[in-house]
């Protein structure tokens, strides 16, 4: 009968550059829909855009396209006569603010069917976030459509005779219930070869982060539906305040067995992409995934599983069988996850799992989220402090997001009662920017936050060694934080063994130090020798006297390497040999900054090391004037620590107006790195300062065979005061130094 013939159709989708889960998959709740459909006895086709010859992703002048062209669509309308059609929507969609293509689209299809009931059903099953939505501005926005069953749709698909009872209705129904009764994804009515095209298409350009390897023989699966927990943030089961009831339901396990096995040996997958909002919610979850085992399958659960219910030996049944086992932390704190997060979760387990997925050889990333609108500061940094702990730790790599309210969520309508106002474009703020300001965080404090853990991770992938080759010196700097160091070098064949032993666990960067390196009598050879072994960027730092000779500056820069530093200290021969405890050393510092900016090869970098002391911060902008003036184009400014001859004398004090008359003067003009600096002595000037954790990535050996992580050598004679608990950039900042009234002892 013409009344039971149901037309399933997903359209393209237009996003925006910024987007959260996996429009790729937006198609899984119509084909379930349709499998529904089906198993209830009507006859179903299906138009799926992702699912045809020209099915592409790619740029688009809003952001970004998934499927094929609307005239590939159009053209692959059947010529049947159908009694109700379903467009599918879905976030990714925006129904109610509809693009172009989609409102063509169903224009077309009122103009094709002129009978049948035309409705616009989410097919909301979970997997992914749902924003809810007014379905009144959807039916003015899209006048052609018949109806909206907003949320899951089970009561209809189930019973698609219904379907044809709502043309004419502009009926906005809610249909919440997930049913009982879970039917396969109608794959068969698709082209299935095309998807897997198109999913290797999404990929293929590399402007997306293929966290999870999705390819040609992936394959979305959900084996249970709705989530039996109440987070604050959620929008799981979206309807289900209506009822006040939340619902879960996970198929038989034989069922899955079934999906699993048609899935691998009737629709090519190779690989499962299991959406479920809480995978191993299910009690047979280890049994789940014997039966994934059995059939060869790879498998990924990208949206976390519960660390509470691993256990070692479910991780050990994932072992070469999941890219990345993805957990769900959220936060630090326990009394909040218990209370008004409601995830109810012990942040130990986090851990526990993620050390047990370190041992099983097994990647983990952990999901965690900040700027509750309850939060201060202090709980900020407990959970940033949290995720830097499990991936130092257990290599567990943090997935921080802010709290974004979406529609129809707890957090939505807590967000509305306390009066804070927020952006509603959820989709594009999650990793990029708060929606809203917590009341007891500063504005742009989050940012900062997030920031430093971004910092943080990042400085310690950049890896390099730093190689103090002598501890000899033609200077007597009265800072030196070497200088109480017996005069000696590394001789040549222990440097080769130091330089191999480095670059064999892959570090590329090599920084030569003292001391003064140009003292060293095969400085010249170490850096051949570097250079053979494969190091890809080499610097040495020097204080420039005995480049004073133009040969000797030809012939260190002619040695291949790729950066240079050279320390001077004061903007008068006066000043900077009172400093250096010899007299003429300026001249012979200046020349040699000259010799080599002479000489400077097209791709080599340059840079003035200036140590900051009571001294000389008085003439900062007049030093940094003159390195200006001679033509560096990079300056590092550098304060005292508490290593060496450095004491507490000779500390520039807490006023820190000439470094910032230096920033306000040169910043736009020079590369200036304020090292050593604290972040609340030079707040809005964050951007210049290289904290310690810059120096994360960093093994120093010293000339005794002594090696040291340098950011743990540093924060060793550093100490965090009360006021540290709420500083943004406490994550990167080990604190303040703490200097003796004498020498270092060190």
């Amino acid at each position: 009968m013409t009344s039971t013939r149901v037309l399933f159709i997903n359209p393209p989708l237009v996003t925006g550059r910024d987007f959260i889960d996996y429009p790729w998959f937006a198609n899984y709740g119509l084909l379930a829909a349709a499998g529904k459909a089906l198993k209830a006895g009507a006859a179903v086709s299906i138009v799926d855009s992702f699912a045809m010859e020209d099915s592409l992703a790619g740029p688009h002048q809003q952001g970004r396209w998934f499927g094929a062209s609307l005239k590939s669509v159009l053209s692959a309308l059947p010529n049947n006569t159908f009694g109700s059609i379903v467009v599918g929507f879905s976030p990714f969609l925006t129904p109610w603010q509809p693009d172009q293509s989609t409102v063509l689209l169903v224009s077309e299809l009122r103009k094709r069917f002129p009978q049948a009931a035309i409705v616009g059903c989410d097919c909301h099953i979970g997997g992914m976030h749902y924003i809810d939505y007014d379905g009144g501005k959807v039916l003015q926005s899209l006048p052609e459509l018949d109806a909206i069953i907003k949320y899951a749709g089970d009561d209809y698909m189930s019973a698609p005779e219904r379907l044809v009872e709502l043309k004419g209705s502009k009926a906005v129904l809610e249909s919440p219930n997930l049913g009982a009764d879970a039917a396969f994804p109608a794959f068969e009515l698709i082209d299935v070869r095309h998807y897997g095209a198109f999913l290797w298409r999404v990929f293929a350009d590399g402007n997306l982060v293929n966290t999870f390897g999705i390819d040609a023989a992936t394959r979305p699966l959900l084996t249970s539906f709705g989530c039996p927990h109440r987070c604050v943030f959620c929008s799981s089961n979206p309807g289900w305040r209506v009822s006040g009831k939340k619902q879960f339901f996970y198929p038989p396990i034989d069922q899955i067995k079934s999906w699993a096995y048609l899935l691998a040996k009737g629709f090519g997958a190779k690989k499962l992409f299991v959406m479920d909002d809480v995978a191993n919610a299910r009690p047979d979850f280890a049994a789940m995934l014997v039966e994934f085992n059995k059939l060869n399958l790879l498998y990924e659960f990208p949206n976390g599983l519960r660390a509470d219910r691993l256990t070692k030996e479910i991780i050990d049944l994932m072992k070469g069988r999941i890219s990345v086992l993805s957990l769900s932390a959220e936060s630090a704190n326990a009394e909040q996850l218990e209370g008004p997060i409601g995830k109810r979760q012990n942040p130990a387990a986090v851990a526990q799992a993620a050390k047990w997925a370190l041992e099983a050889g097994i990647p983990v990333m952990v999901h965690y989220i900040i700027g509750f609108p309850w939060e201060t500061p202090a709980d900020v940094n407990a959970t940033l402090e949290m995720a830097w702990e499990l991936f130092e730790k257990y290599e567990a790599f943090p997935a921080v997001q802010y709290a974004t309210p979406l529609p129809g969520t707890k957090l939505w309508t807590m967000c509305h009662e306390m009066g804070l106002p927020f952006n509603a474009d959820g989709g594009a703020r999650f990793q990029h920017e708060p929606s809203f300001v917590p009341p007891g965080i500063p504005d742009g404090w989050l940012q900062k936050a997030k920031g430093a853990l971004d910092l943080k991770l990042h400085a310690a992938s950049q890896r390099k060694v730093i190689i103090n080759i002598t501890y000899e010196c033609i200077n007597h700097c009265l800072f030196c934080a070497v200088g109480n160091r017996v005069r000696k070098g590394i001789p040549f064949p222990r440097l080769q063994e130091i330089l191999k032993e480095h670059r064999a666990k892959g570090i590329e960067a090599l920084d030569i130090d003292g001391g003064e390196p140009t003292l060293h009598p095969d400085l010249y050879k170490t850096l051949e020798y570097a250079k053979e072994l494969g190091y890809r960027r080499i610097n040495v730092t020097t204080n420039g006297r005995r480049l004073k000779d133009p040969a000797e500056a030809r012939q260190l820069l002619a040695t291949g390497i790729t950066s240079m530093s050279i320390s001077l200290h004061g903007d008068t021969a006066q000043l900077h040999d009172l400093l250096t405890g010899v007299s003429g050393s300026f001249d012979e510092t200046v020349h040699g900054i000259q010799n080599c900016l002479n000489n400077l090869g097209v791709s080599q970098d340059f840079a003035v090391n200036v140590t900051v002391v009571r001294q000389n911060v008085g003439h900062l902008l007049s030093l940094v004037s003159l390195i200006y003036g001679m033509g560096v184009r990079k300056v590092n400014i550098q304060f005292l620590t508490p290593f060496g001859n450095a004491q507490r004398n000779l500390l520039p004090g807490q006023d820190m107006t000439p470094v910032i008359q230096v920033l306000d003067k040169f910043g736009d003009k020079m590369a200036i790195n304020v090292v050593n600096g604290l972040f609340c002595q030079l707040q809005g000037y964050e951007s210049f300062l290289a904290g310690d954790v810059q120096k994360l990535g960093r093994t120093m050996v010293f000339v005794t065979d002594e090696e040291v992580n340098l950011f743990d050598y540093l924060g060793a004679r550093r100490h965090k005061k009360e006021v540290c608990g709420s500083c943004a950039w406490s994550l990167v900042c080990e604190g303040f130094f703490e200097f003796q009234e004498g020498p270092s002892d060190v």
